[in-house]
C-alpha cells in the first residue's frame, strides 16, 4: 500500500497500523461475544476516529476521503466489524452535516464529532432492502405529536448505538429523523448469530407510536430517499470498498505465508502450478482493488460517483472470491473459525450485500459503462 502514497500519507498509515496492533489478537473473541467490547469503542472515541471526517470547526478531524479510506483499510485489516463501527457512524454524521438543521448542527454534530454520541443508520426493513421504496415505517402527525411506527432489521450496531438516523414515510413522502436509543416506544433486540460481521451488534428496532420532536426531522419531506440516502450510501460504499481491501490484504498475507512455508509432494506449495495461479490472481486483484479505491477517494473529494461504485463492486467481489480460495488453500488451518481466512470468508459475503448488492451495482453500472465506452470511440 505504502508505495501508492506520498511519504506523509504512508507515515500516517504506518502509525495507524501500529496503533491498531493492540487489537489484532482480539477479533475472534469479539465475534464470539457478538459485539465490540466497550474498551474498543472508548479507544475509537479517544483516538477521535468517530469524528475524523467531520469539519474541525465542529470538533471533528477534518480528514479528507483518502485519509478516511486508509482508516477503513487499516481497521478492515483487524476486523470488518471494527471498521463498520466507524463507517455507520460517519454515514449518519455525513447526512446530518449535509442536510441537518442549524439546531442539529449546533447540538448533535459536535457530539457525533467527539464520539459522545454513537450513531447508526436504520434503513433496512423486512420488505425493504435493495429496494428502499418499500420502506413501510411511518411518521404520522397526531395533533401536535409526531409518532414513528414500524420495524427495522439488520441494523449495524443497533444494540450499541445511542442515536439512529431512521428512514420512514410521511404522507407518502420519504423522510428521515433522529431517534435516541432510549426513546419510549422503541425496543431494540439482538439479531444473533449472523453469518458475518458477528461483532457488529446487529439489532432489530421496533417503533410503536414512538414520539419524536419535530426538531428531530432531518431535511425536508420527500428528501429521504432522493437526497439523504444517497449521501449515506456514497460514503458507505467508499468505506466498504476500502474495508474489503484491508481484509484482502490479510487474506493474501496468510495465503502467501502458507504457500511459502508448507511443503507438499517434496517441494514448497508455491512451486506448484495451480497454487501459483491462485496466488498470482489474488495478488494482482489486491493491487487493482487498491488503485480503484484510490480513484474512489479522489472521486468522493470531487463529487464523482461511478468510481465509488466500481471500487465497491470490484473490491468486494474479489474479496469474496479470494477468501474462499484462501480457505481452500489453507485447508484444515483455513476452516478454523478463529482464523483470518475463515472470518474474511464469512464477512466477505456480508460486504457483498451491504450498501448495494453485486446485482444492484451491475444494474447501475452496466448502462453507465456501456455509454462511457460509446462516448470514448
Amino acid at each position: 500500500m505504502e508505495h501508492l502514497l506520498t511519504s506523509d500519507e504512508a507515515a500516517r498509515h504506518a502509525a495507524l497500523l501500529k496503533d491498531l496492533d493492540r487489537w489484532r489478537a482480539e477479533p475472534a473473541r469479539w465475534d464470539r461475544a457478538g459485539r465490540l467490547p466497550e474498551p474498543v469503542v472508548r479507544w475509537c472515541r479517544s483516538e477521535r476516529l468517530l469524528g475524523a471526517a467531520l469539519p474541525t470547526e465542529l470538533g471533528g478531524g477534518g480528514w479528507d476521503p483518502l485519509r478516511m479510506g486508509l482508516l477503513y483499510e487499516a481497521t478492515g485489516r483487524v476486523s470488518a466489524s471494527l471498521a463498520s463501527l466507524v463507517n455507520v457512524h460517519h454515514m449518519a454524521a455525513q447526512v446530518v452535516l449535509r442536510w441537518g438543521t442549524e439546531e442539529q448542527h449546533r447540538t448533535v454534530l459536535p457530539r457525533l464529532a467527539d464520539g459522545s454520541l454513537l450513531a447508526a443508520i436504520a434503513m433496512t426493513e423486512p420488505q425493504a432492502g435493495s429496494d428502499l421504496s418499500g420502506i413501510e415505517t411511518s411518521l404520522e402527525q397526531r395533533g401536535d405529536r409526531l409518532l414513528l411506527t414500524g420495524t427495522k432489521v439488520f441494523i449495524t450496531f443497533g444494540q450499541q448505538a445511542d442515536v439512529f438516523l431512521v428512514f420512514a414515510q410521511r404522507e407518502g413522502r420519504s423522510v428521515a429523523c433522529l431517534v435516541d436509543s432510549g426513546q419510549p416506544g422503541l425496543t431494540v433486540t439482538p439479531m444473533d448469530e449472523p453469518l458475518g460481521l458477528r461483532a457488529a451488534a446487529l439489532g432489530r428496532l421496533e417503533f410503536r407510536a414512538c414520539e419524536i420532536s419535530p426538531s428531530a426531522v432531518v431535511g425536508r419531506d420527500g428528501f429521504g430517499l432522493a437526497a439523504l440516502a444517497p449521501v449515506a450510501l456514497e460514503h458507505g460504499r467508499h468505506a466498504v470498498a476500502w474495508m474489503a481491501v484491508g481484509m484482502l490484504h490479510e487474506v493474501f498475507t496468510a495465503a502467501a505465508e502458507h504457500v511459502l512455508d508448507r511443503r507438499a509432494f517434496g517441494r514448497p506449495l508455491v512451486e506448484h502450478g495451480q497454487v501459483q495461479s491462485l496466488i498470482t490472481r489474488m495478488g494482482t486483484d489486491l493491487e487493482a482493488a487498491r488503485h480503484l479505491c484510490l480513484a474512489a477517494s479522489r472521486a468522493l473529494d470531487s463529487g464523482g460517483n461511478d468510481e465509488i461504485l466500481v471500487a465497491k463492486y470490484f473490491a468486494c467481489r474479489v474479496l469474496e472470491e479470494h477468501s474462499a480460495q484462501a480457505v481452500q488453500l489453507l485447508a484444515s488451518k483455513g476452516v478454523l473459525e478463529s482464523t483470518v481466512t475463515a472470518r474474511a470468508y464469512r464477512d466477505a459475503k456480508v460486504l457483498n450485500i451491504l450498501e448495494g448488492t453485486v446485482q444492484i451495482l451491475e444494474r447501475t453500472l452496466a448502462p453507465r459503462l456501456a455509454n462511457a465506452a460509446r462516448r470514448s470511440v
